[in-house]
């Protein structure tokens, strides 16, 4: 890699105003024995994750025997070059020695409370898509996201991101948990049978003993696609999945893990996490400094202490593009096309919405090599429309009350004051309608990994 930022450890911190790529910067470990405990880089998919990964490998930051490790979390939802981004980044940080995991959400069926339940979970996958003759690979097509709106029966939206929280943040968690138990894979879990097992009937009387409100058939028709997902997660091999991700004994972690695994904080195991929020991202890095449970000493979730090394050097998007540019290799989409991460994300606001439509609607019907045809995938607004309509909340259909009778009867990703939709995205490459109209009441990006 060339130009890669030379970063140093050091007792002391520098805050530069700007970057400068040929300037040597120092990093500060908040205590000594932060830099003893593992590091866990969480990997975006994005050219900017990729410079901190970079960054962090070639300065020597990561080390296989403390048990440090690479989580890319696939949404289904992401481009397919953006997929093969992340499968060479995969490729080249495991021939330095470092595990580099692909893992995705999914549900599986256990009895509880007398019944069987759908619970969340996630599985291991391999950097090549889904098909037939390869199960253990990861799926692209919409197929994860729209299981987590299945499990949910609602939509996620700018106020309550359970995307994030549900295929991100709570399926890494899970991860490390299995990671740091010193095991050589993570274990088999539901039924095993080919169909469900759940009573539907019981999945509606749960859902109003919870305080839920909708109606049987509504609820059931949401829940559908998920009651046809595989029931169990078999049990899974590191190896299998990494080409470096041989056992490790870490003293730092014995007697920290109950049954198959670790648990976190007083006590337990604590970690260091790396994220790729830039110079140019104050408000994302300020959400992730405040969800501390110490804000002395910058504690996220238990146990997780975060760095974000590339916002304190003040790197910015075109400091993380030019170094792009000066690589034999990159992230095959336009850098200023809003096509990375899920590619039509209701988080990236309409004029980013905008752009990343734009540029799909040049590629649609294209065919794009190890993939095929993007129609009908994430690629394609109408698919995002689609899932919109499907579960979403109509309030005549649930028979809900409405204090102000004029508010719209539906509630999709955007919510119901703003007036926009995927069908409207949709309809604005057909008709040629200006979005300026809805700029100022549908939030700008604010995602947080």
């Amino acid at each position: 890699m060339q130009a890669v930022p030379k970063l140093f450890i050091s007792g002391e911190i520098e805050t530069p105003m700007s970057y400068d790529p040929g300037k040597d910067y120092t990093f500060r470990y908040r205590s000594k024995r932060h830099r003893e405990l593992p590091h866990v880089v969480k990997f975006s998919g994005g050219r900017s994750s990729g410079l901190l990964l970079f960054t962090l490998l070639e300065n020597n930051f990561l080390k296989q025997e403390r048990g440090d490790v690479v989580v890319f979390n696939n949404t289904s939802c992401e481009h397919p070059e953006t997929y093969k981004f992340v499968a060479e980044c995969k490729k080249r940080v495991e021939t330095a020695g470092i595990p580099f995991f692909f893992v995705q959400f999914q549900t599986y069926e256990d009895a509880r409370q007398g019944g069987w339940r759908r619970l969340p979970s996630y599985r291991l996958v391999n950097e090549y898509p889904f098909s037939k003759d390869n199960p253990d690979g990861f799926q692209w097509r919409g197929e994860v996201f729209e299981e987590m709106l299945s499990h949910k029966a609602y939509l996620p939206n700018q106020f309550r991101r359970v995307c994030t929280q549900s295929l991100k943040l709570e399926v890494t968690r899970q991860f490390l948990r299995d990671w740091f138990a010193n095991k050589k894979g993570i274990s088999h879990q539901g039924h095993g049978l080919d169909e469900s097992q759940v009573d539907v009937r019981q999945l509606h009387k749960l859902h109003i003993r919870n305080g839920g409100g909708v109606p049987e058939d509504v609820l059931l028709a949401k829940k559908s696609f998920m009651l046809n997902r595989p029931t169990s997660r078999p049990r899974q091999i590191y190896k299998d999945f990494s080409a470096t991700s041989a056992s490790f004994e870490n003293p730092v972690l014995r007697g920290k893990v109950f049954g198959r695994k670790a648990w976190f904080g007083d006590g337990g195991i604590e970690y260091v996490a790396f994220i790729g929020l830039r110079g140019d991202e104050q408000l994302r890095v300020a959400r992730v400094e405040s969800r501390s449970s110490n804000p002395h000493a910058n504690v996220g979730y238990e146990g997780e202490h975060v760095y974000m090394p590339l916002a304190t050097m003040q790197v910015k998007k075109g400091d993380v593009n030019a170094f792009w540019q000066r690589q034999s290799w990159d992230l095959n989409l336009p850098e200023d096309s809003a096509l990375s991460n899920c590619v039509y994300c209701f988080l990236k606001g309409v004029h980013n919405l905008s752009q990343a439509h734009t540029a799909m609607e040049v590629q649609k019907g294209s065919v794009i090599k190890g993939f095929g045809s993007t129609i009908g995938t994430p690629c394609d607004v109408n698919w995002w429309a689609n899932k919109e309509q499907e579960y979403g909340r109509n309030l005549e259909t649930e028979k809900r009350e409405r204090t102000n009778p004029d508010a719209p009867d539906f509630i999709g990703f955007f919510g119901m004051s703003s007036g926009f939709s995927y069908k409207v995205l949709a309809d604005y490459a057909m008709d040629g309608d200006n979005l300026e109209d809805f700029s100022d009441s549908v939030l700008p990006c604010d995602c947080t990994e």
